[in-house]
């Protein structure tokens, strides 16, 4: 099953990079809960689709060509870890963002039922109760 969890965050990460967030959305259960980091002004969490619809919405407000660019995708259990690079260009300008970020998504009947955002792989490993061995 891990592997195929890898498939389902892979393809929900493809759609969001394209911008089709109906299909972004449509790897995450109706009920899923995002908790993003707990230093951001509004760490939520979020919950259900039209939640994280309006997240996603004012990171769009701020930045333009948002895009995630994956390093890798490790798989275990109902667990996929995904260090990313965020990358943006403040609106308006040339100036260029950049975010690095784990982000733990939990997996249950295919579809992820929970994202939490960490700023290092360790962080990520220890919350799923996983380590780097």
């Amino acid at each position: 099953m891990s592997q195929e969890n890898v498939k389902i965050v892979r393809r929900a990460l493809d759609a969001f990079n394209r911008r089709d967030f109906d299909a972004w959305l449509e790897g995450f259960d109706r009920d899923v809960v995002w908790y993003a980091f707990p230093d951001e002004p509004d760490p939520g969490p979020f919950r259900g689709h039209e939640a994280i619809r309006a997240m996603v919405a004012r990171w769009m407000e701020v930045l333009d060509e948002f895009r995630s660019e994956p390093k890798e995708f490790i798989a275990e259990g109902d667990y996929v870890l995904m260090p990313t690079r965020m990358i943006g260009r403040v609106q308006g300008t040339e100036n260029e963002v950049t975010i690095d970020e784990v982000y733990l998504n939990k997996l249950r009947d295919g579809t992820i039922i929970e994202v939490r955002e960490f700023r290092t792989r360790q962080e990520a490993l220890e919350a799923a109760g996983l380590s780097e061995d």
